[in-house]
């Protein structure tokens, strides 16, 4: 499964084997012929990773025999059009219906109810006691694990010994191999393309690995097989786009990146890779046209209502304006951000904070970080490497560069942002070698995301910093 997928079935990568559903041990209790055909088909999908067909399959079950639980549950984890109510709206639906089908279904649709709203530890227990059930089911022995991110190598391990020619275990194999084995985590991935060579995801999953290896005409060619194959698989444009870049080739990846619109599945999903071509503007360093990208980003999140991204596009926007020195329009970009949404996200903290910074207003820079800090003590979910990256950034523009890398160095020092900011703070103090050292870290990661604002702007400083 490739990394850069961020839908809700990356967190559950669990269904029933389709083998499954036409065995003895799970007899499908929807009389809809049609509602049976497309849940097939969609589990066929799933299994081989391709979410969002295997979405338009579940949807037309449910529609089809609107009763049929576990298709909904399916659903609701593969749609990732869902805010948070309606998910949860309708995986309680799902288990709801599936109760009154058979017991099985209703295990089933329980683990993945839990599985989607995170609650790994029950899921897992379900999944293990639905295994139990249906021995047979080589899916559901690969969920009993973990999945894909929850499993660990040990695990996985022993999954493709006990299946060896089940291709989806060589997918975790793969992802757990890559950061201590390369060399395995390769053979992996290519293994799986072997075991499931007519699926687009194998061959993405392959490339994305090729890629971040440094073999980029390899994983080229991977990315393009996976676009010719069906069901289609925008996020190969988007693996072809991310060699581009890398590259250098700015004008070619903003093309891989306009085909994967032309072939999204969904407005969310187009607005997604409107954000990455505004990051190979960003990577080029293109000011004029990040602006004027950014823009037309925000102008799709308002035309589809989606109050979250417009904060945090409006946010970006104006560390684009601050750092053009145009404090006026940043401070109405800054409002805006906040006017956006009532539940701010903390990327808008992060942003407005980085604006701040840019035009030295020191006093709310600090508001913003204090803001975001707050906010990190009541979510999880806001990563502490972006914080620790924010407080250092700011230290380090005031002249307190030593008490920035303390900051720094006590963090995740693995993660990009990070390591950049670490070479700024050596910089600052003039440990020249010190940070190219660190500076040579990014520059040899080319695991990049064109998403995230700023994972590319991270790259761009890092690359300017060495010439």
């Amino acid at each position: 499964m490739s990394q850069r997928l961020c839908c809700i079935a990356l967190a559950l990568l669990v269904a029933t084997n389709a083998r499954a559903q036409t065995d003895s041990s799970l007899k499908l209790t929807t009389k809809s012929a049609a509602a049976a055909a497309d849940f097939r088909a969609g589990v066929r999908d799933y299994e081989n990773l391709s979410f969002e067909s295997a979405s338009a399959h579940f949807k037309a079950a449910i529609t089809a025999d609107p009763a049929f639980g576990l298709a909904r549950v399916l659903y609701a984890g593969t749609s990732g059009t869902l805010d948070q109510s309606q998910l949860e709206a309708e995986v309680n639906r799902g288990v709801t219906d599936a109760a009154k089908a058979s017991n099985k279904e209703l295990i089933l649709a329980s683990a993945y109810k839990e599985a989607i709203l995170g609650n790994a530890d029950v899921a897992n227990a379900l999944f293990r006691a639905a295994a139990q059930l249906m021995p047979n089911d080589r899916l559901l022995a690969f969920a009993a694990t973990g999945g894909v991110f929850a499993a660990n190598l040990e695990a996985a391990r022993e999954l493709v010994a006990k299946y060896p020619d089940y291709p989806l275990g060589y997918n975790s194999l793969a992802y757990l191999n890559w950061p201590d084995d390369r060399a395995a985590a390769l053979a992996a991935a290519k293994r799986q393309v072997e075991l499931n060579p007519t699926a687009p995801n194998p061959h993405d999953t392959y490339a994305e690995l090729l890629q971040w290896n440094g073999n980029f005409a390899e994983a080229a060619a991977h990315y393009k097989e996976a676009t010719t194959l069906s069901p289609k698989f925008p996020e190969a444009f988007v693996g072809l786009a991310e060699v581009a870049a890398l590259q250098g080739q700015y004008d070619q990846a903003r093309n891989y990146l306009n085909q994967a619109i032309a072939n999204s599945w969904s407005p969310q999903q187009r607005l997604g890779y409107m954000r990455q071509i505004v990051g190979t503007y960003a990577l080029q360093g293109d000011n004029t046209n990040v602006l004027k990208s950014l823009e037309a980003a925000l102008a799709e999140a308002k035309a589809e209502r989606d109050k979250r991204a417009t904060a945090i596009i409006y946010s970006q926007i104006a560390t684009v304006q601050a750092n053009a020195a145009s404090a006026g329009t940043a401070h109405q970009s800054i409002a805006q951000s906040k006017a956006a949404i009532a539940d701010l996200p903390w990327n808008v903290h992060f942003y407005d904070a980085m604006a701040h910074g840019l035009l030295k207003h020191w006093g709310p820079a600090g508001q913003e970080l204090a803001a975001l800090k707050a906010q990190a003590e009541k979510d999880d979910a806001v990563p502490k490497p972006m914080l620790a990256a924010l407080e250092g950034y700011l230290l380090t523009q005031q002249g307190k560069a030593a008490e920035a890398l303390r900051v720094l160095m006590a963090s995740d020092t693995t993660h990009l942002l990070v390591m950049n900011r670490i070479a700024e703070a050596h910089a600052a103090l003039g440990h020249r070698a010190e940070a190219a050292a660190w500076n040579n870290r990014v520059n040899s990661n080319y695991a990049i995301n064109l998403a995230d604002f700023t994972n590319v702007n991270t790259r761009r400083r890092a690359r300017l910093a060495v010439r």
